[in-house]
């Protein structure tokens, strides 16, 4: 069996260690909310000097500041961890077997968010896709990667992981340079 953690951005790689091949979350990630500071109430009692009120209104000032911040690397992830893990369900399940067809509900997921962000999506659906099927790469015969198989009977394969770039690219335009050198290095041998 192919190791389905070695393909990927060594990032994505540690986080879907901790996700199942549904993207939905379990062990360590339920773990945060009980690790989190409590939020005090706001309900002040009478004898709360004028200093203690300032205070607690600067307090509660920060932390509707904080829950304001959005931070864009958790939003990326939120996105596409669950999507890698959707694709990796579809290749090395064991569900599907080379060449064979993606069910309508696969398919329409693929299409709909990754194969229209491919960076040559036009290109790659040519005249209209058939249908999607899984198949082994032409160059790297033990890969298993996902074809178009068009309306006129040609098939295409193409990469997930330029969809999921590409993605980024479309929804994150201002941070998608940075999350992408930052998890979509690549390794080198020795590392």
């Amino acid at each position: 069996m192919v190791s389905v953690l070695g393909a990927s951005p060594p990032f994505f790689r540690r986080l879907l260690r901790q996700f199942p091949a549904n993207g939905l979350g379990g062990g360590a990630g339920d773990d945060r909310a009980m690790l989190r500071r409590p939020v005090v109430s706001s309900v002040v009692a009478d004898e709360e000097t004028e200093e203690e009120s300032s205070v607690r209104e600067e307090e509660d000032e920060e932390r509707t500041e904080k829950a304001g911040w959005v931070d864009w690397e958790d939003q990326i992830l939120q996105e596409t961890v669950p999507l890698v893990g959707f694709v990796r369900m579809i290749l090395h399940s064991g569900k599907y077997e080379i060449d064979d067809r993606l069910s309508a509900d696969h398919e329409k997921t693929i299409v709909e968010k990754l194969l229209l962000y491919h960076p040559e999506s036009e290109k790659k659906i040519g005249c209209g896709i058939d249908y999607i099927k899984v198949g082994l790469h032409p160059e790297f015969r033990e890969s298993r990667c996902l074809f178009i198989v068009r309306s006129n009977g040609e098939t295409v394969d193409f990469s997930y992981w330029k969809c999921i770039k590409g993605l980024i690219r479309k929804k994150y335009p201002l941070y998608a340079d940075s999350f992408i050198i930052r998890h979509f290095r690549r390794r080198r041998p020795n590392e």
